[in-house]
């Protein structure tokens, strides 16, 4: 008989986590309840919320200030369950006293920014959420059965940060290397890709600066992004000033099976991500593992755990931080020697079914859960 477990994070389906409900889809010997304080449109999995809308947001603000489990739906459905896992520290803290009720054991995914950004950064954030979590953060620290470290970048932040040694495991939770594949045809058009939100972190700016210096150089590559956010009127006026914005082409965010088309045909992937103001950095950023899966070959930055989905100089290239020219060089490069770039791709492919196949690595999480319940 199947054990169940109890997937805990307050928004669901957020639509840039696409990974938690990848990782979920691949659970075998495990039953997954998704345990919500709301949903947002459906869930593939039966799914137990606070509050099922937008219209009815009283409990979930009750939730937010007071935590209690009795404010869940249906909340006696969740008597089943046998583990319940939280993705994100501050919905760690939210799910501790569920999981004490229930009296099952809690474990805890750590994807980053709770790892990384500066403690006084999210005082200063205005953000309840964030204020839970450093209220109850040591709480966390003694209740969660198991931390689990999605890079060996954030295993040795949280080390850093106090949290037990001997309760922190690692696990790269990876991608489906079914879905994403290398293209079957050459594409009809060359271009490198960028997929990320229009934030500073991203590091998009010195992704748009690098591009302008070989530009000439490659006259029938242009660079698409895909994405959106708070910088996105920035990004376009510089591409008007940089005098590329007839060879970049802003996509706005894009569907996820759409995002799977444009990996294919890419001729590089590209993300110079940088550590923010706040100290917050890529954990380890599962959109280079989707080029590889693709056999793209990425140029990115040494930065967080980006170097352990990059190997630099076989998978693909990494500047430093910030740095456009090395960036440009990088570009350069593998625009200049296809043969290069696709020896990478290649090289990468294999990594990423080695390393960060979806499959293996959820039948690795449910080997996990099993060492707790």
């Amino acid at each position: 008989m199947k054990k169940h477990v109890g997937i805990f994070r307050m928004l669901y389906p957020a639509p840039s986590e696409a990974f938690i409900t990848e990782q979920v889809s691949h659970l075998k010997d495990f039953e997954p309840t998704i345990v919500a304080t709301r949903t947002i449109g459906k869930s593939s999995f039966p799914t137990v919320v606070v509050s099922p809308d937008h219209h009815s947001n009283f409990d979930t603000q009750l939730y937010a200030f007071s935590r209690k489990p009795e404010l869940f739906k249906q909340a006696k459905s969740l008597k089943s369950l046998d583990l319940l896992h939280a993705h994100f520290g501050p919905d760690g803290v939210y799910a501790m006293p569920l999981a004490k009720q229930l009296d099952v054991p809690l474990i805890v995914t750590y994807h980053g920014f709770e790892t990384v950004a500066s403690r006084l950064a999210m005082w200063l954030s205005r953000d309840l959420m964030n204020y839970q979590f450093l209220l109850h953060e040591a709480g966390l620290k003694r209740q969660a059965a198991a931390i689990i470290a999605v890079s060996k970048f954030i295993e040795r932040r949280l080390i850093e940060k106090g949290y037990p040694k001997e309760k922190i495991i690692r696990h790269y939770i990876g991608v489906d290397t079914e879905k994403f594949t290398p293209a079957l045809t050459p594409a009809s058009e060359r271009y490198i890709l960028c997929v990320g939100r229009h934030t500073r972190r991203k590091g998009i700016d010195t992704l748009l600066r690098a591009f302008a210096r070989i530009a000439h150089k490659h006259p029938d590559v242009s660079l698409l992004q895909v994405g959106a956010g708070p910088l996105t009127v920035g990004l376009k006026g510089l591409a008007v000033e940089l005098g590329i914005e007839g060879r970049v082409r802003f996509a706005g965010s894009q569907p996820h099976d759409q995002v799977v088309s444009l990996m294919r045909g890419a001729e590089i992937f590209a993300l110079p991500s940088r550590t923010s103001g706040s100290g917050d950095s890529e954990a380890l950023g599962i959109v280079f593992n989707e080029a590889s899966a693709c056999a793209v070959p990425v140029v990115s930055t040494h930065h967080g755990g980006i170097p352990e989905a990059v190997r630099h100089g076989e998978t693909g290239l990494l500047a430093p931080e910030n740095n456009d020219q090395q960036l440009a060089q990088h570009l350069d490069a593998l625009l200049g020697d296809r043969a290069t770039a696709r020896r990478m791709g290649v090289l990468g492919r294999e990594f990423t079914c080695e390393m960060f196949d979806i499959r293996k690595q959820t039948a690795k999480l449910e080997a996990i859960y099993c060492q707790f319940c």
